[in-house]
């Protein structure tokens, strides 16, 4: 197996399977002092196990050797948005970004139509494999929806928008996604600290459905909503 990466519970493993002749992700739940990788490893295992979708890594297997539990995926070989942009400096345009936002937001309707909510739709996350993109790490996300914001209370406000049991939390996520792309062509003219509105050259309709996204003014209801305002204005630009 070769070393990866890892998550705030799991370490990650490139292996070959030589039953399927294929190369896999291997995760290993990672010690932690509330013990509770274990578990969420296995939660992980279960939410995989139920999903069916082209754009998101196939459950394989959950296995214990040594007292430590292991889940198998496939691999995508691809390569994730933040190093497209952090270290290959790739960028894209408001257009370009729009449309992989498309890309992201259909399969997120699929999860939301499966009630079930990503919370980590971050950079890292969202892998690019010629074109086709992946959702990954279901490490943290939930079946349905509910109302009681205490689970969130002794964080941040802003982590409590990633990581609140809502559908929103994903839109939220999905927004600072959308700026990242946004600013990987960027360049700074003015050393006066600005926002993302003042800085981005894009369309008021862009700045518009961001603000929606981040629940500046205005917020979204449902995956639809997102959809049918992004293809609208891709279809304008």
């Amino acid at each position: 197996m070769r070393y990866i990466g890892k998550g705030s519970y799991g370490q990650v493993y490139l292996a070959f399977d030589q039953d399927k002749k294929q190369t896999v992700v291997v995760k290993q739940h990672r010690e932690r002092k509330d013990k509770k990788s274990k578990e969420m490893l296995k939660k992980e295992a279960i939410t995989l196990s139920k999903l069916n979708h082209p754009s998101i890594p196939k459950y394989i297997d959950l296995f214990q050797e040594n007292q430590k539990w292991f889940l198998v995926m496939d691999y995508i070989d691809g390569s994730n948005f933040e190093d497209l942009i952090l270290n290959g400096s790739q960028t894209y345009g408001e257009k370009e970004s729009l449309q992989i936002l498309v890309k992201v937001l259909i399969v997120v309707k699929y999860l939301h139509e499966n009630q079930l909510i990503h919370r980590d739709l971050r950079l890292p996350n969202i892998i690019n494999k010629e074109g086709q993109l992946f959702v990954i790490d279901f490490g943290l996300a939930v079946f349905g929806e509910i109302d009681d914001l205490s689970q969130t209370a002794n964080i941040n406000p802003e982590k409590t928008l990633f990581r609140e049991q809502s559908f929103k939390s994903d839109f939220y996520a999905l927004g600072h996604f959308l700026l990242f792309l946004l600013y990987s062509r960027f360049q700074p003219t003015s050393q006066k600290e600005q926002s993302w509105e003042e800085e981005l050259t894009i369309t008021t309709e862009t700045k518009n459905i961001i603000r929606k996204l981040l629940r500046i003014k205005g917020q979204y209801h449902s995956i639809d909503e997102v959809l049918h305002d992004v293809e609208a204005l891709i279809e304008k630009l």
